[in-house]
């Protein structure tokens, strides 16, 4: 395993769930960003186009897990409108591969973005760092 790998590893196995949240929205984010990239660097190449489709495949099965790890009991309406976001935001990316259209890709990443924000400041109502001890000595 790289360092990278390694890196990565041990923070999603030491992330609170709030931060597996945050990670998955992290990664739609640059997934969308590499679809928009190989949008511009036009679809009429194989490479771009192959990018653009694994990209938003990634970008939907995100999403689709974000959904189905929905608690509808415990989250009641926020769990129902999350809900309802994220099948809008799957639905307009299919539209948005199927038409090339970065505009509307844009418009899901800020989207993103606003809810990926969100979610950081759960993170830090529920989760507050704790500041670092100080060495006996200080």
């Amino acid at each position: 395993m790289s360092p990278a790998e390694v890196y990565l590893q041990n923070l999603v196995e030491n992330a609170n769930p709030i931060r597996l949240v945050i990670l998955l929205y992290d990664k739609a984010i640059l997934c969308i960003d590499e679809a928009v990239e190989a949008i511009e660097g036009g679809v009429e190449k194989l490479e771009n186009l192959k990018r653009k489709a694994e990209n938003l495949t990634r970008v939907v099965d995100i999403l689709i897990v974000l959904r189905s790890s929905l608690d509808m009991e415990k989250g009641k309406e926020i769990s129902k409108n999350l809900d309802e976001i994220y099948e809008v935001l799957i639905d307009e990316i299919v539209r948005a591969n199927m038409k090339n259209d970065k505009d509307v890709l844009l418009k899901v990443k800020k989207i993103l973005e606003e809810l990926r924000s969100a979610w950081e400041e759960a993170e830090k109502k529920l989760y507050p760092r704790e500041e670092v001890a100080k060495k006996p000595d200080e």
